[in-house]
């Protein structure tokens, strides 16, 4: 049985799918069409794992029969072998051949871009430097370790190990992977959202290096890129995305004053970008994912809705969860806007405006759980709905009431008080009936009953182990407190206890 050489492992994939290719007739169709799979695109570094090992599964094990002991041993042959391969891949895939040497750097033509001057020669704070820019592989792009986002960590790394951080150290630090004491978060630097955005579509704005490659500008831009290499999920086409990056190269001979300017420029001025408010891109986000669903024939199930979020979610370099949570959002923000527009006769742009203004609200509309959401009780009750839209458009003025509506309506009492609100006209006297059916509901809980009994419980277990000695320490202005709270608790107590046992009063 033919097995893979030396050689071969040097090749990586194109070695290991030629031989195979001309086994695979004699072996499973399977082998056949992940070669075939393997040609048309290339392959992640996960996709390439599972392909090899099954492809040396069947070249190993065909026509063999194999015991518990050589089957275990046979596994740890081919998972080495796929790992070999792995690197011997990845080792193929760093570095074309050519390019142009300027400084420290190797330029290569990238996206019809071959090394150039910047034209027109950009300005920073009123000082014109004259750049060249062009393509360079992110590897070979050292981090700035006097970068001052860096330099706490960087202070903190040399007071517990008495040096500097090499470069694979720092690179660790902005990764979350090398955890100094003072971090409390896995990703310090807030790679992960910009790497998923370099993933989708690469780096927009060039860092800028020295001379001889160090970059003065583009640190976050270059660890989030070698984030996306280190990532064995990412697919080939983001790491060549992430593994290519253009750079502004400054000139060998500038000063520090200038790099200063530089710096100054890029992170002091504001650019006077406005976001986009953030109910515009929902709406963008929900649009792209019902074209996706509507060319899918029949029911999705769970699977392919995750599968069908996680799709867009790469198209807007966010998260699948924030699909979900806009998909919802987005639902009720269309009912608001149905019910304002249709039932009560308003103009069709203030209302799209008021939805803007309040998009957050639509979030908070969701709060409580199963049957007790103010969501579900909309849905099931027309009057009920009116009374929670009308009082979102023209009453409420935090997110913090809507999200505690659902306490409200679930009370009876706190909903009369909230029925009232909603028949005032006056719009102050209305959000005062409004924060009063709000503490009603509070009051009546039964998280907050349950709460209370546990201090009380908490407080006889205290108080009945106290002994005599122990309140000769305590201040004689809390002694009086204690005692007048205890008087009218104990009057509270027995009129409670007439009521429901036949006490005495």
């Amino acid at each position: 049985m033919s097995s893979l050489t030396a050689d071969d492992l040097e090749r990586g994939l194109d070695a290991i799918i030629e031989e195979v290719d001309t086994l695979s007739a004699d072996y499973e169709v399977v082998v056949r069409e992940a070669i075939e799979a393997a040609r048309e695109k290339p392959l992640s570094d996960t996709e390439a794992r599972s392909l090899y090992v099954r492809i040396l599964t069947i070249l190993r094990t065909a026509g063999r029969r194999l015991d518990e002991a050589q089957s275990a041993g046979v596994a740890g042959e081919i998972k080495a072998e796929a790992e070999a391969l792995i690197s011997a891949r990845a080792a193929r895939q760093v570095t074309p051949a050519g390019g142009e040497a300027s400084g420290g750097l190797v330029f290569h033509e990238r996206n019809g871009l071959k090394l150039r001057p910047v034209v027109p020669i950009p300005t920073f704070n009123g000082q014109s430097i004259a750049l060249h820019e062009g393509y360079v592989d992110v590897a070979t792009l050292p981090l700035w370790i006097g970068n001052h986002r860096v330099e706490l960590y960087v202070d903190e790394f040399r007071t517990f190990n008495g040096r500097d951080p090499n470069a694979e150290e720092l690179l660790s630090i902005m990764h979350g992977k090398l955890a100094l004491p003072s971090q409390d978060s896995v990703d310090p630097f807030k790679l992960r959202g910009l790497a998923a955005s370099i993933a989708r579509k690469g780096v927009e704005r060039a860092p800028i290096v020295t001379w001889e490659g160090e970059p003065k500008d583009g640190n976050r831009r270059i660890a989030a890129s070698r984030l996306v290499l280190a990532d064995p999920d990412a697919t080939f086409e983001a790491k060549e995305r992430a593994r290519w990056i253009r750079v502004w190269q400054a000139p060998e001979g500038t000063t520090d004053d200038q790099f200063e300017a530089i710096v100054v420029a890029l992170n002091f001025e504001p650019d006077h970008k406005e976001d986009w408010p953030e109910y515009v891109k929902a709406r963008r986000v929900v649009e792209r994912y019902r074209l996706l669903r509507d060319d899918i024939k029949g029911n999705l199930s769970a699977a392919k809705q995750l599968e069908l979020r996680k799709q867009v979610a790469e198209m807007f370099a966010i998260e699948h969860k924030d699909v979900k949570r806009y998909l919802e959002m987005v639902k009720w923000a269309e009912d608001f806007e149905e019910y304002h527009v249709t039932d009560r006769g308003l103009d069709e742009a203030a209302v799209r405006y008021k939805a803007n203004d309040i998009f957050q609200w639509f979030y908070e509309v969701q709060a409580g759980r199963g049957p007790d959401k103010l969501v579900q009780k909309v849905e099931q009750d027309e009057a009920l709905r009116a009374i929670a839209y009308d009082l979102m458009y023209d009453v409420l003025d935090s997110g913090l009431q809507v999200r505690n509506l659902h306490k409200v309506v679930a009370d009876e009492a706190a909903l009369g008080y909230l029925k009232k609100a909603h028949d005032e006209t006056d719009p102050d006297e209305a959000l005062k009936f409004v924060d009063i059916a709000i503490a009603e509901a509070q009051k009546n809980s039964p998280t907050r009953k349950l709460g209370f009994e546990q201090f009380l419980n908490s407080a006889v277990d205290r108080l009945g182990s106290t002994t005599p000695e122990q309140w000769k320490d305590v201040d004689l202005e809390l002694l009086n407190d204690l005692r007048r709270v205890f008087h009218g608790s104990l009057g509270a107590i027995d009129g409670v206890l007439a009521v429901k046992v036949g006490a005495p009063q």
